[in-house]
């Protein structure tokens, strides 16, 4: 303070501050809001090829919408999907938008397999070769002899045998009905045309997301208005729901603990200046801290916003205890008054700090943007009060007596007092409180708590998803092998075992592309099958003969037969002729690894699924199961480091005031941690990771309110005032947490409030002796 000048320091907050506005300017006009829910998940812990199996398996649900047009005849629904086709398409939300299959691609696809015919045998084909040829000849004229031989006739003169027909129909297994090109499903009341849209940008801009979630909405109108039904469903609705949620939220926790801070510092201080004050306070603390954020991470997510509001609460804390100072003594001056309290400004801070320190250690994106957000927003808030406030505070006084003072002043003498009257019942009563409170104490540490989806949206994807049974699940299987042959080995092995599960009704189906494309040595198998077993024993010429072709079609066909012996069909040229779903499954061969992922589908048995992780080569990938597992180390990682951050604290206190004194002041924040867990408790909330990092905020909120007391001395009453109004304002912003839709926000804000509250309670307890020798 001897070299304090409040010019100066004034003149360096401006040029601080001229800095972040220009780099704001930079940075803001970017795409900078990040919407997407995995961008919140950690990827860090994940070995490289499962992080980059579960980015290529995500990258097509992130895009996909299946939308359902629903009418009681399917040409009605046919109509409506039509209709919506146009709307959809005149939205240039997406790039894709599918309603009539065309048959040109099955063409072309055929067309191009076609000279490999003598090497691609579908599974069923090889057993029954391998078993009994008859069986195959059999089947083949019953197929020709049915209602959809005169089909299957149109291959006849080309594929003779019917071998490729049948490899060409195992490519899309689940048979699909097609009216006018248009796949239409049906339950017991509708009938469903589908369509099918995949979005131009898997992060859609917040912009786009409301875009979406009004072309839901209105289509939804005018399909129901048409007297029929939509059911939409995919991921990005889900990440346009919680964005939605999200900016709700901000604007709610924004504007009520804003409109609550003006009501309070109107009530107290009825002056103009304090409010223009503490607005400049928070919003150059907050302004500082999205400028950094963004520029630290490319991108801010739109969750991060909404704990940044709730900061607004905690960066008027420092305004407050300046401007309340003013009330401790008659002839007090903005020099005087920073004097007297800076270290516990400096000693909150620096409390304050560590705690979202602690956020940063987590290997969670979004909490780590948390912890950098505030601990910014608190840095530049305190700095804007220490070294802007002197001088914009020269020359003004209060000529008033807040009625808030008489109210925080009466409850600081009286309730010490009675809480040393009745201590004894008291203190039985929390032990047993606190005990029982902890005994209920449940941890959750479920990933899909990070989401709370509205029932309905749920509803309509399960609906979907019976009706339309071809989106893959979450989890999948990676497989892995040295080579393209080890990996289709190990690949085949696992497709027999997921086989036999599909028989027991373990999963619904499966999709690996082994079961397509058959290796080099696979392919030459079937060419010596073929072989011998139709061509060489003459079943071939017979079966050819029984159907009336002539001498020259059956040398035409061993002839061509005869030439293809060598012919060999590369993965990269089957993929070539694949859709992008199954192009999806292949992750290509690096450093020595061949790597792919089997997709599945309609799991109910999840645990016989895990078990095939015996095989070789093959990684069972729950990125659920996984998750919520890193979650539950986390939060066991946490606990240590609210251990480790009370233990820091304590030693600093102690350093500082003595080692008595140091836990004198370490008690509040103490009660308050016990309260907060005890809370959850006894009110059966969700107690995850998230929770941990929330009695970071309320250790350092706590041992904040335990200085301010401490080191108050005759300035008792202007503190009481200054930590009331902090308190007030900061459970503004975390109670208005609390009434969050999202399980993991509610819960943080949850948690923070019954900490304050408490910490609030027992602060004034310190320097209780004083008020017993009175």
């Amino acid at each position: 303070m001897n070299v304090y000048h409040p010019k100066l320091t004034a003149g360096l907050w401006l040029v601080g501050m001229l800095v972040i506005c220009i780099l704001g300017s930079q940075a803001l006009t970017k795409d900078w809001l990040e919407t997407s829910f995995l961008a919140l998940l950690p990827t860090s812990e994940q070995q490289p090829e499962i992080a980059k199996a579960t980015r290529q398996h995500n990258q097509l649900l992130n895009r996909k919408i299946v939308w359902l047009a629903g009418a009681s005849t399917s040409g009605e629904a046919i109509s409506h999907a039509q209709k919506l086709k146009r709307q959809l398409e005149q939205s240039q939300l997406f790039n894709k938008v599918v309603l009539e299959f065309s048959q040109q691609q099955y063409i072309q696809q055929y067309q191009q397999l076609f000279p490999y015919r003598y090497q691609l045998l579908d599974a069923q084909s090889q057993e029954m070769l391998v078993k009994n040829p008859e069986d195959l000849i059999k089947q083949n004229l019953e197929i020709l002899n049915s209602p959809i031989g005169q089909m299957q006739a149109a291959d006849l003169e080309r594929d003779p045998s019917l071998l490729f027909s049948r490899y060409f129909g195992s490519q899309n297994p689940i048979k699909l009905n097609l009216e006018q090109g248009i796949v239409v499903l049906s339950d017991q009341h509708r009938f469903w045309a589908l369509l099918l849209t995949d979005l131009q940008d898997e992060r859609l801009q917040l912009d786009k997301l409301e875009t979406l979630s009004s072309l839901v909405d209105s289509a939804t109108g005018q399909v129901k208005a048409a007297g029929g039904e939509l059911l939409a469903s995919g991921m990005p609705l889900f990440t346009a729901h919680g964005a939605e949620s999200a900016k709700q939220e901000v604007s709610t926790v924004g504007i009520g603990s804003s409109l609550g801070i003006i009501v309070l510092l109107w009530v107290t201080f009825r002056s103009v200046r304090p409010l223009l004050l503490s607005s400049l306070a928070i919003g150059s603390g907050l302004l500082a801290a999205l400028v950094i954020c963004v520029l630290f991470f490319g991108k801010i997510h739109i969750l991060t916003l909404v704990f940044g509001a709730s900061l607004i609460g905690v960066a008027d804390d420092y305004a407050q205890h300046f401007l309340c100072d003013s009330f401790g003594e008659k002839d007090w001056n903005p020099r005087k008054g920073l004097k007297f309290i800076l270290p516990g400004l400096s000693l909150g801070l620096l409390s304050n700090l560590l705690s979202y320190a602690g956020l940063g250690f987590s290997p969670f994106p979004g909490l780590q943007e948390v912890a950098l957000f505030s601990a910014m927003g608190l840095l530049v808030a305190w700095l804007t009060v220490v070294l802007l406030f002197p001088l914009l505070l020269a020359g003004f006084t209060f000529d008033h007596q807040p009625g808030i003072l008489k109210l925080t002043t009466y409850w600081e003498q009286h309730w010490p007092l009675w809480v040393s009257k009745n201590r004894r019942w008291l203190g039985l009563m929390s032990t047993a409180f606190i005990a029982s409170g902890l005994w209920m104490l449940t941890p959750q540490d479920d990933v899909r708590l990070l989401q709370s989806p509205p029932a309905e949206l749920i509803r309509t994807a399960d609906k979907i998803r019976s009706l339309f049974p071809m989106s893959p699940d979450n989890q999948f299987f990676l497989v892995s092998g040295k080579d393209q042959i080890d990996w289709h080995q190990n690949e085949q092995r696992l497709i027999k075992r997921l086989e036999a599960l599909k028989q027991q009704k373990a999963l619904a189906a499966y999709e690996g592309l082994s079961d397509y494309w058959p290796d080099a040595d696979r392919q030459q198998q079937n060419y010596r099958l073929l072989k011998h077993k139709l061509y060489d024993s003459g079943l071939l010429e017979r079966y050819m003969t029984d159907l009336s072709f002539d001498e020259t079609a059956v040398k035409t066909e061993l002839k061509q037969f005869a030439a293809a012996e060598r012919n060999t069909l590369a993965l990269s040229e089957w993929l070539a002729t694949a859709d992008e779903t199954k192009r999806h499954l292949w992750l290509g061969c690096d450093s020595g690894r061949c790597q792919s992922t089997v997709a599945l589908i309609g799991i109910s048995d999840a645990g016989a699924l895990t078990a095939l992780q015996d095989l070789p080569g093959v990684i069972w990938v729950d990125q659920v199961e996984s998750l919520s597992s890193l979650f539950a180390r986390y939060r066991i990682r946490a606990s240590s480091l609210l251990l480790v951050a009370f233990c820091l604290a304590s030693l600093g206190l102690g350093f500082k005031f003595g080692w008595r004194n140091g836990v004198t002041i370490m008690s509040v924040p103490v009660a308050a941690l016990a309260v907060s867990l005890a809370m959850l408790g006894w009110f059966d909330q969700l107690f995850s990771l998230f929770n941990l990092f929330a009695l970071l905020l309320v250790l350092g909120i706590g041992v904040d309110y335990g200085l301010f007391f401490f080191m108050a001395g005759d300035r008792r009453a202007s503190t009481s005032l200054g930590v009331t109004l902090s308190a007030l304002t900061t459970l503004l912003a975390f109670g208005l947490l609390a009434a969050s839709s999202t399980e993991i926000v509610h819960a943080f804000g949850f948690t923070v409030t019954a900490g304050i509250v408490t910490a609030l309670l027992c602060a004034p307890l310190i320097g209780l002796k004083e008020y017993k020798n009175k």
